[in-house]
Parts: C-alpha cells; structure tokens; sequence
C-alpha cells in the first residue's frame, strides 16, 4: 500500500515536471517565431479612424499581439506569428480597405518601441 502511495506521487511528479518543460518549450518556440511590422499610414485624425484599422487588421492577420497606432506621427507596429507573415501587397490592401493609405512598411526581427526598431 505504502509503495503504492510512493509510484504515484513519483509519477505525478514526472508528469508535472514534463508539462512544465513543454510549456517553456512551446513559450521559446512561439517567441522566435515572431516578427514585427511598422505601418507608415495616411489618414489617421482620430481614435475613431485608429478602431477601425485596428479592427480590420485583427480580423485579417492570424496572430496578430502588441498592436499600437500612433495617431498624431501616423503609424502603427504590432507583432505576428511567422508562419502568418503578410506580403506587402496584403497589408496595403488590409489598409485601403480600412479607408487609409499605407506608406512605408518595415519588417524587423524585434518589436519597435516608440516607432523604432530596438536595437
């Protein structure tokens, strides 16, 4: 009974540490897939016009996390899975249908902070 009582908590404890492992793994895996963009775009005036092209890229980029738009310097940046990335030619029209025009697009391996690329 005692010997019992002792496999199990030993397996449950392997078990547990196992889980804990694939966790970390998975984390460190989704970290280096990820890429960021920055998003030169015309036509941004207010909160309102900034929902809507949040919306639209929401809906249509898989993965899609740190989003942020800057309203008054006309950009935005967020981060998205690699496996997911978009072309060009799709983000221009992800805008233009927002009813904005995109102007310059940046790709970088790390997130933008403040607009730039962190070094």
């Amino acid at each position: 009974m005692e010997r019992n009582k002792y496999l199990k908590t030993v397996l449950f404890l392997i078990i547990l540490v196992f889980s804990f492992s694939n966790i970390q793994l998975q984390a460190q895996e989704k970290k280096g897939n990820k890429e960021y963009i920055k998003l030169e775009v015309d036509g941004l005036a207010c909160p309102f016009c900034a929902y809507g092209l949040e919306k639209k890229l929401r809906n249509d980029i898989k993965d899609l996390d740190n989003l942020y738009i800057n309203i008054q310097k006309g950009f935005v940046t967020f981060g998205f899975s690699k496996l997911n990335k978009p072309s060009e030619d799709k983000l221009k029209e992800i805008v233009s249908d927002a009813g904005f025009q995109a102007k310059k697009i940046y790709f970088s391996d790390k997130p933008f902070s403040n607009g730039e690329a962190k070094k």
